[in-house]
Order: C-alpha cells, then structure tokens, then sequence
C-alpha cells in the first residue's frame, strides 16, 4: 500500500518491469520487456534455479530504472543483438551508435561493402581483381574474424600460407608482389571499416611487407628478332597484323579493343579509350596514355589489311568478325609462343619490345616518351632500359621491320594532337576515306 506525506511517496515499493519466462524444452531462463514498443526476448544462458532467477530479476529492474532515467543503453546490455537491431534502438535513444572492433565481423562487414563501395569502382579490371582476391583468398579465410583479431601476426601467418592454386607451378608459394596485391582490398576494407566506426587502431598493415621476404620482380621479355619472326610463323594467319601493330605501335590490347575507324585521322592514330573485360573506358590508365602515333608505311600496310576485313566501327576484330576480345587473343598468343619454341613471352612483351628496338635504332628518348604514352624519360628508362644481351646485332633488321621513316618521321602536319581539343583536325588521309 502506498503512503503518502504531502506530495512525496515515502514508502514505494519497488516497480518491477517485465517478466522472467521459461520455455518448454529449455534450461535457461529469459528476460521479456517492452521497448520503445518493441517486444524483447532474450536468452539470459543462466539455468533456472532460485538463485540465478535473482540475478535476472535484479537486471530487469536495473534495466527499468536506467529506462525511467534515461541511461540504458540497449546495445550495451545486449552485445549480442544484431548490428541493425543496436543501430536502431541506439538511434531511438538519441545516440549514435558505433559497434566496438570486437563486435563486428569482417565477413559481414565486407558482404555490405561489397554491395555499397565496390560498385562505385570506375575500373572494370579492379573491380575484378578485388572480387577474385576476396571471394577465393580472404574470405573463406577471415569472415569469421573480428576486426580486433585482425592483427599484422593474423595478417604474416596469412600471406605465408599463401600458395598458386592452379597451373604448373600448383601448391608453389606466392611471389611477395603477388601477395601484396591480394592484400590491396582487404585494407581498402579496414580503411572503410574504420572510418564508417570512427575507430582509432593500429593498422595490421603497416611494416607488413618488410617482413615478407624479398622476390625479385618479374621483368617482361624482351623480344628478339629471329624469335619474333619465328612467333609470327606460327600465329594464325588472321591475327599476324593485329600483333604487329602491337610490336609496331606500343599499344597493348585493351587499347587496341578501344580503337574505332573515327580514331583514325590524316597520318595518325589517335588513342584515346580502351576496352577492358567487356566494358568500354574512355579514361586510359594515365592520362599521358592518351597519345598520338604517326602512322609509318609499316604501319600502314598492317592497318590496311586490317580495316579491309570488315565495316565494323571498331578497327580490331576477331576471326569471327566479333569486336577484338583480349583474353581470347592472349590464349592464341600462348598457343603460338608453345609452337615456336621460342622463350616464354606475353603479349604485353611487345610493348616492352617496341621500346627497346626503339632505343637500340636511335629513336630520340624524349619522342619515345610521348609514344609509349609515360608522363617522364625516366620512367622509359626504368620501365625498359634493361641491357638485353645481343639485342643491338638486330638493329640493322630492326630499322628495316620498322622502317626509316619510324626513326625520322615527317614533321607534323598538325600541332593539335585530337581532333576534340578543337573541334576541327585533319581528315584528308586515304585511311579515314578507305584508300588507305
């Protein structure tokens, strides 16, 4: 019975909010309260007995206290509620809520940044890296981490296990540079992860990779002559043109799959997209990418055959008249390096060929720089200044492939390298009228 002195309740039994439940086929005991109007049920995994019935009667009232005065803290009291569950009880309270490193799973976080940050990727060839890296690597092996378990001792002992899944050299270790690359989404995620919960931690990542052992990197082949030409005897005779427009040009496949008959205007060849797993770019990889190359005889015996085969707006096509697809084309490349016997080369190789005959026949450095499409001499010279042994007794047959009129070209007819930059370029070229 409640007695009162003037306004004030003296003698106020205490108020007891929701009920302990017990359910058929259970041990346990459960809390069960209403809040914000929302039924809660939860397993306290304490056994029924009088004594723990005690303990979850004092929590109740604890938990109803801290509602009347405004301090409960549901994602506090109920750690293991689900994060949409704490988000939202947290937001009702008028706080924000921030999980703990602890409380959130990678696997689950990465599964909503998958479907809210990867897609905003321009990069079809990212895209696709990063998702190979998770789905194969990562995941099967950190979903069930917390972020605080993701340590740079978790990190080493991962990229130590590390082997080739596939192809000759199956169940050998990866190289440290390969393992560096599957390691570029799962900090793109803890970088995202730590800014979306505000979190201050120590990176796993850093000082990483010098703790990974040195591997030397990976130089592409350098061509020569006499196993080119033994290459090409053994291509299939309706891509011989298309991979000596690459040794011939510098440019690599995807900017080959890019090319359009509009891109060809008076004596040059205008690149400016490129085509990249079945999706259009018109950025390059860098924006000196995006370059001019003064079309030689040599060139232009190959183009001719080339645009003679079809009508299609695209320059390259494959032998069954469908747009150049760079992937099927790299299996051909293989299958004709196999035939030839000659020393492993991809088809990125001739790019880094078409510089190095560059420098050995005397092609200015500065003028390299702008067809290769580099932002400095430098990065020519790191890129494809290894010294190649014999390379320089080709020379005499390199300048007569490329022609004299390579190594000393004409001057420019036109100092505007696009016919965009000012609405207006030269077209007079028997290339853009078929007469090539």
């Amino acid at each position: 019975m409640r007695m009162k002195k003037g306004n004030l309740a003296i003698e106020t039994p205490v108020k007891e909010t929701g009920a302990i439940k017990r359910r058929k086929g259970s041990k346990k005991l459960y809390v069960d309260f209403y809040y914000f109007g929302h039924r809660i049920t939860r397993s306290t995994e304490l056994d029924d007995t009088p004594a723990n019935e005690r303990k979850v009667r004092a929590f109740l009232n604890r938990i109803t206290e801290r509602i009347e005065n405004g301090t409960f803290k549901f994602a506090e009291a109920f750690p293991g509620s689900s994060d949409q569950e704490k988000a939202y009880f947290t937001q009702k309270e008028g706080r924000e809520y921030r999980p703990e490193p602890h409380q959130v799973l990678f696997g689950d976080y990465a599964k909503e940044w998958m479907q809210t940050i990867y897609p905003t990727f321009g990069s079809p060839t990212k895209r696709n890296d990063y998702k190979e890296a998770l789905e194969s690597r990562i995941l099967p092996h950190f979903q069930n981490f917390t972020f605080y378990q993701l340590t740079s001792i978790e990190l080493f002992k991962f990229t130590e296990s590390l082997v080739r899944q596939k192809g000759k050299d199956k169940g050998k270790p990866l190289s440290t540079a390969r393992k560096v690359n599957l390691l570029i989404p799962f900090r793109a995620i803890w970088n995202d992860a730590c800014d979306h919960y505000r979190w201050i931690l120590k990176s796993p990542f850093d000082n990483l990779k010098k703790k990974l052992p040195k591997t030397e990197k990976k130089e592409h082949t350098v061509i020569r002559l006499h196993d080119w030409l033994k290459f090409l005897d053994n291509l299939e005779d309706h891509y011989l043109p298309i991979a000596e427009m690459m040794i011939l040009t510098g440019m690599i496949p995807s900017e080959l799959g890019g090319l359009k008959r509009d891109d060809i205007e008076g004596d040059y060849i205008n690149v400016r997209s490129s085509y990249v797993l079945g999706e259009e770019k018109k950025s390059l990889k860098t924006a000196f990418r995006k370059r001019q190359i003064v079309i030689t005889q040599a060139i232009r015996e190959r183009l001719q055959t080339i645009l003679d085969r079809s009508s299609f707006p695209y320059v390259f096509v494959m032998d069954d008249g469908k747009r150049f697809n760079s992937s099927r084309f790299s299996k051909l490349w293989q299958k004709a390096v196999l035939k030839a016997g000659i020393p492993y080369v991809t088809s990125y190789s001739a790019r880094h060929s078409f510089a190095a005959w560059s420098l050995i026949i005397g092609v200015n450095p500065l003028r390299l720089v702008n067809l290769m499409g580099h932002a400095s001499k430098q990065m020519v010279y790191e890129a494809y200044g290894n010294y190649v042994e014999g390379l320089e007794d080709d020379a005499e047959e390199m300048l007569d492939y490329f022609g004299r009129d390579f190594v000393l070209p004409r001057k420019s007819k036109s100092p505007v390298p696009f016919r965009d930059s000012t609405g207006d370029s030269l077209r007079s070229s028997a290339l853009t009228t078929g007469t090539i």
